[in-house]
């Protein structure tokens, strides 16, 4: 009879060669017999965090804790379990408790850094990565954490100087790449971007190359196309696919959903009703996911994340479908050449640059995508009465796209316009730090605090009636806005954007721009740029006046045409099957 001992060892070996269900099988065979078992509690513990079986995690772990309240590893596996499953606070006790026991416990110092960042408080996370970077100079996690503190700031050459230090400890460190690859957007004029997004690719595992050369197409009329996100709620993403998709449902289509998360929201439900079948693949590991779509035997698969988070491009790696394109979330290569497509139009991503892609470029009609506006107030539109001759300048886009040269571009348009303010509008204007950050590079570019307004997160409804307030929307560069121009030109406030002939990517605002016939308002350039800003705002009547009419013909215009644009998406898919 095979001795405890020997079954433990056995477990440890399955384990290394990554059999995890050989290994919890004899695991629990070894606690049936002795369940105080303590190292096999701690070991099965950590295989269960491992499948993200959080809730069993954590009775493991609280067990093990029971048996030896001072193993500083227990509490630091436990606090992994708590953070998952939403109790914070509890997880950073854990944490703070592992250090306790182990105070150069640097895994511990760097997980602390993570919930700290979640909950908002950002130098106590700073501070945590940077201790478990003086720990251990090779802990590639915490230079990546630390590298995302850093973009979160809009500060992308000290963020890249992290991810670069991460990749070298860990050189298959696919996060560190993906968030590198973020930050290489803003950089060099996006020179190194194609490079590293090809290199990317290459990490990516290949689970079975032959399933993944040949696919099986559908036979039926009826085309299956699949669509593959971790955005499938309250998010830019769901705000673009809700009319899109209830115009192409009635085609001859069957539609199907592959939602990489768990939130289940208001926009989630409005969105779930237009699919024939929705699947969660949160959670589900990478193989599990590639069956589970292959088995669905589709015709198109669009991935609608790029290099954003929750994306699942190991999906389109491992060829899923017999054309995969990708779309909506992000307007730059993948660098995956198993995506065969990217979706753009005639301004958003000029053909003139397939050499910056590995994807086909499709030319859609007239705009890329379309804004979902049933689900709007239309009520929400009204000119603001002000009895001073204020020009408020706004953005409301994420502040990570407002990087040092945009700041120092803005501050010298308000240096230059009489009564001028500044108002900023994201989530993360929330947190203190960031709140306090953008404050202080302002004032060092000569702008007064009472030319600063500033808000956080609000309402969807809230959020776009402070559109009301904003006379000119100047957008951000070389990466501008997509959703918050949208929304400013539902709100008929007019966009100052940028054309950047050296970085192709994200020029949504040009696209909308040259949709709504603004071509006045697209800068060849930086000195264009102040200048316009300039110049538009000297006839404060003649903005009011273009606001009633910019709103007007956007209602009309391509941008919020669901059903135009439905058709034109559907015509695209025709034609992609038939190539």
């Amino acid at each position: 009879m095979e001795s405890l001992e020997d079954k433990f060892k056995e477990a440890l070996k399955s384990h290394q060669e990554k059999d995890l269900k050989t290994a919890e099988k004899l695991l629990i065979e070894i606690l049936k017999v002795e369940p105080n078992h303590l190292n096999t509690n701690f070991f099965l513990g950590t295989i269960l965090l491992q499948k993200k079986d959080f809730d069993r995690s954590r009775e493991l772990f609280l067990k093990v804790i029971s048996l030896n309240p001072e193993n500083p590893d227990s509490y630091n596996n436990l606090g992994i379990a708590m953070k998952e499953l939403g109790q914070k606070s509890k997880a950073i006790t854990c944490f703070q408790k592992a250090i306790e026991f182990k105070p150069d416990h640097n895994t511990a110092h760097n997980n602390l850094g993570i919930v700290l960042k979640e909950l908002g408080e950002y130098d106590r996370a700073q501070n945590s990565y940077e201790k478990a970077i003086q720990i251990d100079a090779n802990n590639a996690e915490a230079y990546n954490n630390l590298g995302i503190i850093f973009t979160e700031y809009g500060e992308h050459e000290k963020s890249a100087e992290c991810f670069q230090k991460a990749i070298a400890i860990k050189p298959n460190f696919l996060k560190a790449y993906g968030n590198l690859l973020f930050n290489y957007c803003w950089l060099d004029g996006g020179r190194k971007y194609l490079g590293l997004a090809k290199k990317y690719c290459d990490l990516i595992p290949n689970y079975n190359e032959n399933l993944g050369v040949k696919r099986k197409i559908s036979g039926e009329k009826t085309l299956k196309i699949g669509f593959i996100s971790g955005d499938f709620k309250d998010h830019p993403v769901t705000y673009f696919l809700l009319d899109t998709l209830k115009n192409l449902k009635k085609k001859n289509v069957k539609l199907f959903a592959y939602s990489n998360n768990i939130i289940k929201d208001d926009y989630t439900l409005l969105l779930e009703k237009n699919f024939d079948k929705w699947t969660i693949t949160f959670n589900k590991s990478d193989q599990d996911v590639i069956k589970i779509i292959r088995d669905d035997s589709l015709d198109i698969l669009f991935d609608l994340s790029g290099h954003t988070k929750g994306n699942q491009l190991f999906v389109f790696k491992n060829r899923c479908a017999p054309v995969q394109a990708t779309w909506s979330g992000w307007l730059a290569s993948t660098g995956i050449k198993e995506i065969d497509y990217i979706v753009g139009d005639p301004y958003v991503l000029s053909s003139n640059y397939q050499s910056r892609f590995v994807e086909k470029i499709y030319t859609l009609k007239k705009i890329w995508q379309s804004m979902s506006i049933s689900n709007l107030d239309p009520n929400i539109f009204f000119t603001e009465k002000r009895n001073d001759n204020t020009i408020i300048f706004g953005s409301f886009n994420n502040t990570i796209k407002i990087n040092e040269n945009v700041l120092k571009t803005w501050c010298k348009i308000l240096n230059k316009v009489s009564n001028s303010k500044l108002f900023l509008k994201y989530g993360s204007l929330d947190i203190p730090e960031i709140k306090k950050n953008f404050i202080s590079k302002l004032k060092l570019n000569g702008i007064d605090e009472n030319q600063i307004i500033m808000e956080g997160r609000s309402s969807r409804k809230d959020y776009l009636k402070c559109y009301n307030k904003i006379d000119i929307i100047l957008d951000s560069f070389p990466i501008g806005g997509v959703t918050t121009n949208f929304e400013a030109s539902y709100m008929g406030v007019p966009i100052l954007t940028m054309s950047n002939e050296n970085n192709v990517w994200f020029n949504g605002g040009v696209s909308i721009n040259k949709n709504l016939n603004m071509k006045d308002w697209i800068a060849a350039n930086e000195e264009d740029y102040i200048s316009k800003a300039i110049k538009f705002s000297e006839n404060k009547k003649n903005l009011l006046d273009l606001k009633k009419d910019l709103r007007n013909t956007a209602l009309k215009s391509p941008l919020f045409n669901s059903e135009d644009f439905s058709n034109n998406f559907y015509e695209m898919i025709l034609d992609l099957k038939s190539k």
